[in-house]
C-alpha cells in the first residue's frame, strides 16, 4: 500500500502520512459511458489509472453505480464487489487515492441509473429505501474499513436524487445525510465523509452546506457557471465566470466546514480546449486562494464515438467532451493545467504558510432565513407569552426565489475581489451580533423588505452600535425595496422615495472619498421598473454626500459612526451589474466604489498589490502567509508589491508568493 494510515482532517487541509494533502485528480467515467459496470472491466480502469498517475495526478473519483451493486433489494452483488475491490487495489498500486461515490443514481446529462426496484420512490425519505441504503453503506464501510488508499466516502453524486429534486426537503436532506454518515462511522470510523453537491448553495436547495455540513467532515461544491446563465450571462473567460469556484467555496465555507471543489470544467464541444485550460486554471487557483482543500476535474476522458448514439450522449451532445484527454488518450490542454496544479501544490509549504486557511477581512452577510427557513426560533416570540403565530409568507410565496440574493452576493464578491478585499460569508445569528471583521458589505436585497428569504432580520440592525464602536465600516446598497430601521442613527440618512429609472446611472464624485476625487465617475447599468432594480432617493441628515446621480441627488454618502463609518449607495449596484452580460470587464469602473470603501475601512490588499484584474487572496499559517494571484484578463499584468518587488502574471495566469514572517 502507498500510505500507512487513512487520510484525516488537519487544521484546514486534509492530512496524508502526516503532511498537508490537497488532492488533485479527476472523476473517471470510462469513455464508453457512465453505465460502466455493464460495459468495461477492471482492465480499462487499470489502464486509465496508470495514465492518470503518469500525468502527475494523485487521486481519482469513481461512481459506485447503485443498480449494479444492489440489483435486488438488500442483496449486494458479490461479483461486482470483487470488481470494486480490484479497483481499490489498482488505485493503490498506481499511487492514487480513491474517492468512491455511493448511490449513483444520476450521472451525466439527464441520465438516471438507479435500480428499477426503487420504483419512483424518493431515496431521501422512503423508510424502506433509507434502511437499505444504511445497510449497503454499513457493508461497504466494513469491507474497506481503514484502507489507507480510500480518500473519503462520498455519499452520493449531486443529490437530491435527480428524479426527486422538487420533492426533497431540508429535513429529508439532513436526515438522510445523518443516517448514512452515522452508518459509515460505526463500521469505518477512520475514513472521512462528504457528499458531492452541485449548485445547492446558489439554488438555495436542500443539500446546501448550512443544512448538511454538520454531519460531514468537509463540504463540496461543483461550480458549473455554464449551467446558470441567470447568474452568469457571460462568456467562459469573463471575470464573473472565472470567480465562480472561489465564490461557491467561500459561500459554502461560511457554514463552518472546509470545502473541496469536487467537479468543474467545460465542454470542448462548446469552447476551445485552450479556453477551457485557461478557465480551469483561473477557477482552481482563485478557489485555492479562498481555501479550497481539493480538486477533481470533470472528467478524465472524453466519450468514445461509439457512445454518441446512446444515452446519455445521444440526448446531451455537450457532455461528450469534458475530458482532460481525448477518448484516445491524447492529452487536452486542460490536463497540463491540472497536472501543474498538482505538482505546484506538492511543493508549497502548506502547513507553515497556509495551514490555518484563508484570511478574510470582510463579510457579506447570509440571512438567517437562508440557512434556517421558517425556523420558529427566529420569530422572537419565545421570551414571553404570545399568540399562535403562523407566517402567511409560506402560502403567499411557496416557491421563494433565492436568485436575487445570490446575484447580489456573487457580484459583491467579484467587486470585492477586484478591489483587493477578501470577502467571506458569515451567517446571521439570532443574537444581533455583527461579525468581528473590519468591513461588512450589505448589498441589496439584504437591506430590503417583503421576502424574508432575501433580507436580514429587522433586529439585525441593533448590532450596528457595537460594530462601529470596534472601528468597523459597513457598506449598504439600497433599492426602491429597501427598508432600514433607524437609518439616521446607522447612516446619517433618511429614505425618501424611489429614484428615477435611467438608461444608465452615472455616479459623479463631489467630495474626496477613499482615493476618489471630485469629477471621478462610476458608471452602473440601467435599472428597471422592478423595485429591486430601481434606486432609492435618500436625504442626508449628518452624512456627507460624496457622489451624486445625474439629477444631482445624493447617490453615495459617508457618515462617521463611533470609531468606524457607514457608506451608503442609493442604487443597487450589485443587482444592476448582475443583469449585465460580461460585467466586471477591464473597462468597467464599478469596482472603484468597493475600492473606495476598502480605503475608508483602512484595509490594505495582500502585499499592497493594486490591480482590478488580479485577484489577491491570502492563506495563513504559523510561519507566514501564501499570497495567490490570479489574472482574470487576457493580457499580461505587471504589479508591484509594497516592498517594491515587481511581479508579472501571465494572461489568464497565476502566481503564488510565499511570505515568511521575519520573526
Amino acid at each position: 500500500m502507498t500510505t500507512r494510515e487513512p487520510v484525516r482532517r488537519g487544521r484546514h487541509f486534509l492530512v496524508r502520512d502526516g503532511q498537508p494533502y490537497v488532492p488533485v485528480g479527476a472523476h473517471l467515467v470510462p469513455s464508453s459511458g457512465p453505465d460502466w459496470p455493464w460495459r468495461v472491466g477492471i482492465e480499462e480502469f487499470d489502464r486509465e489509472l496508470a495514465a492518470m498517475a503518469a500525468a502527475g495526478l494523485d487521486t481519482v473519483r469513481v461512481d459506485l453505480v447503485w443498480a449494479a451493486l444492489e440489483p435486488r433489494p438488500g442483496e449486494l452483488a458479490e461479483d461486482h464487489l470483487g470488481v470494486l475491490d480490484s479497483l481499490l487495489e489498482a488505485a493503490d498500486r498506481h499511487g492514487l487515492t480513491l474517492h468512491p461515490v455511493l448511490f449513483v443514481g444520476g450521472e451525466v446529462g439527464d441520465a438516471v441509473w438507479e435500480p428499477e426496484w426503487v420504483g419512483g420512490r424518493n431515496p431521501h425519505r422512503d423508510e424502506e429505501l433509507l434502511d437499505l441504503q444504511v445497510r449497503q453503506a454499513s457493508a461497504l464501510g466494513r469491507r474497506w474499513a481503514g484502507h489507507p488508499t480510500l480518500l473519503a466516502w462520498d455519499l452520493s453524486d449531486e443529490p437530491p436524487h435527480w428524479l426527486h429534486k422538487d420533492s426533497t426537503t431540508d429535513d429529508d436532506a439532513r436526515g438522510w445525510t445523518r443516517l448514512l454518515a452515522s452508518a459509515l462511522r460505526e463500521t469505518d470510523p477512520a475514513h472521512l465523509i462528504t457528499v458531492g453537491t452541485a449548485s445547492q448553495e446558489v439554488d438555495g436547495a436542500p443539500f446546501r452546506s448550512d443544512v448538511v455540513s454538520a454531519e460531514l467532515d468537509f463540504a463540496c461544491v461543483h461550480p458549473y457557471p455554464i449551467y446558470s446563465p441567470e447568474l452568469y450571462p457571460d462568456d467562459l473567460l469573463s471575470p464573473r465566470m472565472t470567480h465562480a469556484a472561489a465564490f461557491e467555496t467561500a459561500l459554502a465555507a461560511g457554514a463552518g466546514k472546509p470545502v473541496m471543489v469536487h467537479e468543474y470544467g467545460a465542454s470542448s464541444v462548446q469552447f476551445t480546449p485552450e479556453q477551457i485550460a485557461a478557465y480551469d486554471r483561473l477557477l482552481v487557483w482563485s478557489a485555492f486562494g479562498r481555501g479550497a482543500i481539493g480538486f477533481y476535474a470533470w472528467c478524465w476522458t472524453d466519450a468514445e464515438p461509439a457512445a454518441y448514439g446512446r444515452a446519455p450522449y445521444v440526448r446531451m451532445p455537450h457532455e461528450l467532451q469534458f475530458g482532460l484527454t481525448e477518448h484516445t488518450g491524447v492529452p487536452r490542454p486542460r490536463l497540463a493545467s491540472t497536472a501543474d496544479l498538482a505538482r505546484t501544490l506538492r511543493t508549497l509549504p502548506l502547513d507553515g504558510l497556509a495551514g490555518d486557511g484563508p484570511v478574510v477581512d470582510a463579510g457579506i452577510m447570509v440571512p438567517f432565513e437562508y440557512a434556517s427557513p421558517y425556523d420558529e426560533r427566529a420569530y422572537g416570540l419565545e421570551a414571553e407569552p404570545s399568540g399562535p403565530y403562523l407566517p402567511a409568507e409560506r402560502a403567499w410565496d411557496p416557491e421563494r426565489d433565492v436568485k436575487p440574493l445570490v446575484r447580489a452576493w456573487l457580484n459583491a464578491f467579484v467587486l470585492a475581489s477586484r478591489a483587493g478585499i477578501s470577502a467571506g460569508f458569515p451567517r446571521e445569528g439570532l443574537d444581533h451580533a455583527w461579525p468581528d471583521l473590519p468591513l461588512l458589505l450589505l448589498p441589496a436585497p439584504l437591506t430590503t423588505t417583503t421576502s424574508s428569504l432575501l433580507h436580514l432580520r429587522t433586529s439585525f440592525w441593533a448590532g450596528a452600535g457595537d460594530f462601529h464602536a470596534r472601528g468597523g465600516t459597513v457598506y449598504l446598497s439600497l433599492s426602491a425595496e429597501s427598508a432600514v430601521p433607524d437609518a439616521e442613527r446607522l447612516a446619517g440618512i433618511r429614505l425618501a422615495g424611489r429614484a428615477a429609472v435611467r438608461d444608465r446611472v452615472v455616479l459623479t464624485v463631489v467630495a474626496p472619498f477613499g482615493g476618489l476625487v471630485p469629477g471621478d465617475t462610476i458608471v452602473l447599468p440601467a435599472g428597471s421598473a422592478d423595485l429591486h432594480l430601481r434606486g432609492a432617493r435618500i436625504e442626508p441628515t449628518d452624512a456627507v454626500v460624496v457622489a451624486v446621480d445625474p439629477d444631482g441627488a445624493p447617490a453615495v454618502t459617508l457618515a462617521a459612526r463611533g470609531r468606524g463609518h457607514t457608506v451608503v449607495c442609493a442604487y443597487p449596484a450589485e443587482l444592476l451589474l448582475a443583469a449585465q452580460p460580461d460585467a466586471h470587464a477591464a473597462t468597467d469602473s464599478s469596482w472603484r466604489l468597493y475600492d473606495a470603501v476598502r480605503r475608508v475601512a483602512g484595509l490594505t490588499p495582500a502585499l499592497g498589490i493594486e490591480h482590478p484584474d488580479v485577484s489577491r487572496a491570502r492563506l495563513s499559517g504559523p510561519a507566514g502567509t501564501l499570497v495567490v494571484l490570479t489574472n482574470h484578463s487576457p493580457v499580461e499584468v505587471e504589479v508591484e508589491t509594497e516592498d517594491a518587488q515587481t511581479v508579472r502574471v501571465a494572461p489568464h495566469g497565476h502566481a503564488v508568493l510565499p511570505v515568511v514572517d521575519s520573526d
